[in-house]
């Protein structure tokens, strides 16, 4: 019913890319947010819409409080600018379809302490979990394969241990990447 039974429905990983490209555009519009903020020139952003309301209210996670009172606070600046970077670094990968594996670990990273901040069983939270799953998913089917720079620079990307991991190549498809390169034809091993 679904897939390849009609030549005009999309496959699951053409699927998989449309949410891959949409997650990216929406990191887009926080990085968009977050430059026109400030939280590049200011820590007061992340203070005062972040930080700040979760050692207020107690909500972080008893073991996550520390850091965020002893390492976070007193260099706001820095991890105000590092969140944003962050988060530009996954907006490119995701929407490009560009190291897919980094992208979606790193917005995992994110998205996790952005949960221990809010605190795992608040409610606030709930966005977050549904990020970290799509990240998960994003990192382990290697979404960067179809409608992105992943799959169309495969032949390049195969020939290295850390590009081929990065992208989700496989090793028997980066010996075929690597053996097309050279004009050579390989048999099938039969696996789709």
């Amino acid at each position: 019913m679904f897939g390849q039974d009609h030549p005009r429905m999309l496959s699951y990983a053409h699927g998989l890319a449309l949410l891959r490209i949409g997650f990216g555009l929406y990191f887009l519009s926080q990085i968009y947010a977050k430059v026109t903020g400030g939280w590049l020139s200011s820590a007061d952003p992340l203070m005062r819409g972040f930080i700040g309301p979760s050692l207020q209210n107690n909500t972080a996670q008893n073991f996550y409080r520390p850091f965020l009172e002893n390492v976070v606070q007193p260099n706001a600046l820095l991890f105000s600018q590092l969140v944003t970077l962050g988060e530009l670094v996954v907006t490119i990968s995701l929407t490009l379809g560009l190291f897919t594996r980094l992208g979606g670990g790193l917005g995992m990273w994110l998205n996790l302490n952005y949960m221990l901040m809010k605190g795992l069983a608040n409610n606030a939270g709930s966005n977050d979990r549904l990020w970290f799953l799509a990240e998960l998913i994003f990192a382990v089917t290697a979404a960067g394969l179809v409608w992105g720079l992943d799959g169309k620079l495969s032949s390049l990307f195969a020939r290295n241990p850390l590009t081929r991991w990065l992208t989700g190549l496989s090793n028997e498809a980066a010996v075929r990447e690597a053996a097309a390169a050279e004009g050579k034809r390989l048999p099938s091993s039969g696996v789709g």
